[in-house]
Parts: structure tokens; C-alpha cells; sequence
């Protein structure tokens, strides 16, 4: 086995849930090291770990008291939303966090990471929260100052303007949104954040809005990706648009409707809905039939909304009703393999938590075409 470049490229995740941006450079192929990632968000952290760092053994202190020293020196939460109370974790929930949060190299909340603590980077991700911005959300923005979620964005001008002082700057940066980062009440906002990074030497493409359809995935799924470079711009847009394919899908690959198969009947058990007038409601915005014609709306956090993924008609323990996406295709339609489901499936996560991680993430086929444009061959590993 031999590398194009020696020197692996070095990866940081902020806002990491779980590492999407990890699993298309695996697999690419790439030379590359996730050299640290970021996220305050105790199951996105555990889940990452579990994805992406099975091979790497970590020892537990026996005296949780070491354990609790460490996890101190950390802002966690158990929501999302607001930090967590410790003392409401089990001391084995804690020694798991513990492991997880080694494994996975994080750093913690963007808000307490210093630059002068961060390892050198070659390409830094960062996929803020969206909620601000969503359409689903309430629109309050990501304005400097503002204190919202989406807010959190300017913590990583802190970061960067830090790294300048050190001269380390990463030399490739990817913002990865929703679409609406570009509409009219937030482009104020995103022109102030591309001009900053202008004015301490990147070079900014245009923003794309990428969609997973032209990327093998039959998940209608619009998000925006911006990519910085430090120095000239690199030229990245036609080799993206090669890249995209036919809208033509096999939906056995993707929805998992072979109810003989004991695991998918149980899955799909899990995903049934009970038959309400609110749930009629919703098939009839979100009712499919399964066949290669099938499109699937935008997966989102919660798949027991009016505006849902997709409906099937499903008869199991709760009779003849209708059943969400199960998390396996959940999964899928992010491009995630069946065995990073199956490792993330080993948590024992509910149903209701998998949603959450996954409608977070992104969908793997789009970050690998980005790759690809950004880097091609550089980083690629040769197998003899």
C-alpha cells in the first residue's frame, strides 16, 4: 500500500453529531486522520464513537472519581439544548461517556474549545445548528450576537481568528446548512461571515445547494455547502456537477418492506403509528407507495410530524395503520452503510433518539462528491 501524499489529511468536525464527514472520506479512501471533533451532545458523541472508533481501546479509570475529573472539564448535554445535569447520570453512563468521549477525540462544546488547544488542521467542517435558520424552526437567525443556536457559527470566527495569531490556519473549510442560509433575512448575516473569512486569506466558492437526489440517494434533500480555501479559489463546481447521476434508484436498497425477514418485521413494528385523524392527515400528505418511482421528503428529527419523510400502509401489532421510516432506512437514505447502522443500532437507542442523530446529519453521497472535487487523487490511498 502506498499514499500519494505522505502526510494524512487532518480533519477536524465541529459539530460533529455523527461524523457523517468521517464516513465519505473512509470511504473515498482517503489519507486522512480525524484529528479531533466537536460536540456537546452526549448521544451524538456516544454514536460517533460507536460508527467510527470501534477499533480504539480506551481504559476507564476504575475510581469514578477520576472518571467524573475528566468529565468535568467538559460542558455536555443530555438534549441538545441545554447542558446536562451530571449528577442525574449513573455512574455506568458516565464511564460510558467517559470511553466516548476519548475514542472520539472531542473537544468538547464549541463554545469552551480554545485555538490554541486544537491540533494543526487541514480541512475543518463545520455544520452549525440549523434550527434558527430552518424552515421548521422560528426564524430567529444567526445573527453575531444574537445568542441563537444558529448563532453558534461566529464561535468558529473566535476559532479561526485565534488560529491566525498562531499561524495555523486550516488550509480547506466546509460550511454545511440548510438552504435557507441564502434567503433574504439570513444573507446579511452569511455576506459578514464570508467577508471575514476574505479578509484573513480564504478564498470562498460560491454557495451550492446540493441535492441528495443527483447523488444516488432517492432522499429530496436541498442543503448548502460552502467551500473555503486559503489562497486561490479552487475550482470545484463543474467537477461536482460530473459527478452527479440519474434519478434512477433500486428502492429495495434503500426501504426495507421484506416483512419475512424477522428483523425488518420488527423494525417496521417499532416505526407503526396508531391510527389517529391527525395521522390520516398526514398520509394524506406523506402517503407512498413502495416502488422505484418512490422519492422520500427530507428526513427530519422528529418523523412524527404532519410533514413526515414518508407514510407507508403497514398492518402489525397496532393493526392496519400506517409506519414511519424505520431507522435502518433512515440510515440508508443518509447514505450511511448497513454496518455503521448496525453499530449505531448497538446503543439501544430509542426510536425517537436515532431520529434525532440522523435528521442532523448529512447525507454521505454529498460530502464524498465535495471531496472529491476538493481533493481527487491528493490524499488518496494506492492499494497495491
Amino acid at each position: 500500500m502506498s499514499n500519494k501524499n505522505k502526510k494524512p489529511l487532518r480533519v477536524f468536525e465541529a459539530f460533529a453529531g455523527i461524523g457523517a464527514q468521517a464516513s465519505a472520506l473512509e470511504r473515498m479512501k482517503i489519507n486522512y486522520e480525524i484529528v479531533g471533533i466537536s460536540d456537546w451532545f452526549i448521544d451524538a458523541i456516544e454514536c460517533y464513537a460507536a460508527i467510527h472508533c470501534n477499533d480504539v481501546e480506551v481504559e476507564v479509570p476504575e475510581d469514578i472519581k477520576e472518571v467524573d475529573k475528566y468529565l468535568s472539564r467538559f460542558t455536555f448535554s443530555a438534549n441538545s439544548v441545554k447542558p446536562a445535569n451530571m449528577k442525574l447520570l449513573t455512574e455506568d453512563q458516565r464511564r460510558d461517556l467517559y470511553r466516548a468521549n476519548k475514542k472520539a477525540k472531542n473537544y468538547g462544546s464549541i463554545t469552551d474549545i480554545s485555538g490554541k488547544d486544537l491540533p494543526k488542521i487541514d480541512l475543518m467542517v463545520y455544520s452549525f445548528p440549523c434550527q434558527d435558520l430552518s424552515t421548521g424552526g422560528l426564524g430567529k437567525g444567526m445573527k453575531k450576537g444574537s445568542g441563537t443556536r444558529s448563532g453558534l457559527l461566529w464561535e468558529i470566527e473566535r476559532i479561526l481568528k485565534e488560529l491566525k495569531e498562531l499561524n495555523r490556519l486550516p488550509k480547506y473549510l466546509l460550511l454545511e446548512n440548510v438552504k435557507t442560509i441564502k434567503a433574504d433575512k439570513n444573507l446579511q448575516d452569511l455576506n459578514q461571515w464570508l467577508d471575514f473569512l476574505s479578509s484573513i486569506g480564504y478564498s470562498n466558492n460560491d454557495c451550492m445547494i446540493l441535492n441528495s437526489l443527483d447523488f444516488g440517494i432517492p432522499q429530496d434533500r436541498e442543503r448548502a455547502f460552502i467551500v473555503s480555501h486559503l489562497g486561490k479559489q479552487l475550482n470545484i463546481s463543474r467537477k461536482i456537477e460530473k459527478q452527479k447521476q440519474e434519478r434512477k434508484f433500486k428502492i429495495k436498497n434503500f426501504i426495507k418492506a421484506n416483512y419475512s425477514n424477522k428483523t425488518y418485521k420488527l423494525e417496521a413494528d417499532i416505526a407503526q403509528l396508531n391510527k389517529t385523524p391527525s395521522r390520516d392527515v398526514m398520509w394524506k400528505i406523506n402517503g407512498k407507495d413502495i416502488t422505484n418511482q418512490t422519492i422520500i421528503r427530507t428526513i427530519t428529527c422528529n418523523m412524527d410530524r404532519t410533514h413526515t419523510a414518508a407514510l407507508f400502509k403497514y398492518n402489525g401489532p397496532k393493526g392496519d395503520t400506517y409506519r414511519r421510516l424505520t431507522m435502518r432506512e433512515a440510515f440508508l437514505l443518509m447514505g450511511f452503510t448497513e454496518d455503521e447502522y448496525a453499530q449505531a443500532a448497538a446503543l439501544n437507542y430509542s426510536y425517537r433518539k436515532l431520529n434525532k442523530l440522523i435528521g442532523n446529519s448529512i447525507v454521505v453521497n454529498v460530502l464524498q462528491a465535495i471531496f472529491e472535487a476538493m481533493f481527487g487523487e491528493k490524499y488518496r490511498i494506492d492499494t497495491v
